[in-house]
């Protein structure tokens, strides 16, 4: 099953509690014990996200974290990639172009799997930071159906 890492989850929570209080500057220690996490992790993965341009940092006795950009304008997708970088793979054939693959000439479900990658970032896209902070704002998916 695709799975999203520690990281990702940690940065996930703190956007969502950024976009929740988004007049509030909230510290990783604040954010780490609303949601019961590493304190540690979640700085690094703090720094990540500042140095993507999606959180602000403020130092200082009073400082924090905020958003960088309206809950709106960021999406679960970029989130993932600022955490684990721009490569989205399922697998290996299709994260680098250096892969080591015996069965690349014989592979029948590369194709199916790329298909299958981009409708996963599509939907990791499709929800913003501000759905994430506010459920009743979800808006469902719609896949179309081929036949």
């Amino acid at each position: 099953m695709v799975r999203l890492s520690k990281r990702v989850e940690y940065a996930l929570l703190a956007v969502q509690a950024m976009a929740e209080q988004a007049h509030a500057l909230l510290s990783a220690r604040d954010i780490a014990a609303r949601n019961h996490i590493s304190q540690t992790l979640l700085a690094k993965v703090l720094q990540q996200l500042a140095a993507a341009g999606y959180v602000r940092s403020n130092r200082g006795v009073n400082g924090g974290y905020t958003l960088a950009q309206s809950a709106t304008t960021i999406s679960v997708a970029d989130i993932v990639q600022a955490v684990e970088g721009p490569d989205m793979a399922l697998v290996d054939c299709q994260g680098s172009a250096d892969h080591e693959c015996t069965a690349e000439h014989v592979c029948t479900i590369r194709e199916p799997l790329a298909v299958l990658q981009e409708r996963i970032v599509a939907t990791l896209a499709s929800m913003s930071v501000a759905e994430l902070a506010n459920a009743k704002h979800l808006v469902p998916l719609v896949i179309e159906q081929q036949h």
